[in-house]
């Protein structure tokens, strides 16, 4: 069963290329003092987010809770949720492209807790989303990463990248010993060679006509094998990640590209279109066309509409704030000033 859910039309799916620059991998946001609240959302890329302050509600594909200080969450892609009820929230968000996880992040793999963070969300009964709690301790080894990371702004310098990456490892760490929600195991494997040549293989070349034995005599391991591994490591099969992350890789570029139907299909690996309809339905509930529909129609709205309260903070280019209580939405580059 999969986690992304599109249950309304005022589902909004945010999109790193669209809401960031695309050439920057890493950025993070300090809200002092924020009250709107927003619409459902999704988007295609991991975002953190750390309470320091006030107090909120988010409602997600699992569960309706109090975020307050010492809350964090790991949202990942394609697992929807909204904030409301928000009094003087003090919250940073950090967002960062998913394909780090294949590259720079691959080490994550290896921490038990960041593995199931960032990777088993598939797996994830939280609905792709997981929060922890944080004591003041932990949450205030975070703060000057954080600060540090939204200082960085979102001008992209090439210089730069070391220190947005080492500045996220800092905060991931930190996350790694908060106290999860959830009970979890409380170690997983060390990840073995064979599931992440397999990763990189299925990313690469996501259009292949896979099989769980193709796979398998490629890696020139044993088929049953490496389904265990996977099922210990990742928390689903082989053939179950790699679907997911063929979904993933479809919706980017439906909402994102042009090409016809028929061709994302293939580019993902179900070139019989019947058979990618039925998948696609299966797994976001709505047809690949309507959800095209509903991304360019989202888009246009945000376009024509920018002083709108649309996604809370989760907005990247601006953040809206009431304006001495009269209602009126105010667009605020950067962070708010308390």
């Amino acid at each position: 069963m999969s986690f992304r859910m599109i249950e309304t039309a005022d589902l909004r799916h945010l999109q790193w290329k669209q809401d960031f620059k695309a050439d920057m991998l890493i950025v993070a946001y300090h809200f002092p003092d924020h009250d709107p609240e927003e619409l459902p959302h999704d988007h295609d890329f991991v975002e953190l987010q750390i309470c320091v302050g006030g107090k909120g509600r988010q409602q997600t594909a699992a569960d309706d809770f109090v975020f307050s200080r010492g809350k964090a969450m790991v949202i990942s892609p394609g697992a929807w949720h909204r904030h409301y009820d928000n009094k003087r929230m003090d919250v940073y968000v950090c967002c960062f492209e998913a394909k780090l996880l294949m590259h720079e992040l691959l080490w994550t793999l290896d921490d038990p807790i960041l593995n199931l963070l960032l990777w088993q969300r598939f797996a994830n009964k939280g609905g792709g989303l997981s929060v922890l709690t944080l004591d003041d301790a932990l949450l205030e080894k975070c703060i000057p990463a954080l600060d540090a990371l939204v200082a960085l702004g979102e001008n992209h310098d090439p210089s730069e990248k070391a220190m947005r990456l080492g500045n996220l490892i800092v905060i991931l760490a930190h996350l790694a010993k908060g106290k999860l929600e959830r009970e979890v195991k409380p170690t997983v494997p060390a990840i073995h060679v064979a599931v992440r040549r397999c990763l990189s293989l299925m990313e690469e070349h996501l259009a292949e006509p896979w099989t769980a034995e193709g796979l398998s005599e490629k890696l020139n391991i044993n088929v049953s094998y490496l389904g265990r591994l996977f099922k210990s490591m990742l928390g689903v099969s082989p053939m179950a990640y790699l679907s997911h992350m063929r979904m993933e890789r479809a919706a980017r570029l439906l909402s994102q590209t042009d090409r016809r139907i028929s061709e994302v299909a293939s580019d993902v690996g179900w070139p019989d279109p019947n058979y990618f309809a039925r998948r696609f339905r299966l797994y976001f509930g709505i047809s690949a066309s309507e959800y095209r529909a509903r991304q360019i129609r989202h888009a246009a709205e945000a376009k024509a509409n920018p002083d709108d309260v649309l996604f809370g903070w989760s907005v990247p280019e601006a953040v809206s704030r009431l304006d001495g209580g009269k209602g009126k939405a105010v667009r605020v580059r950067g962070p708010i000033e308390a």
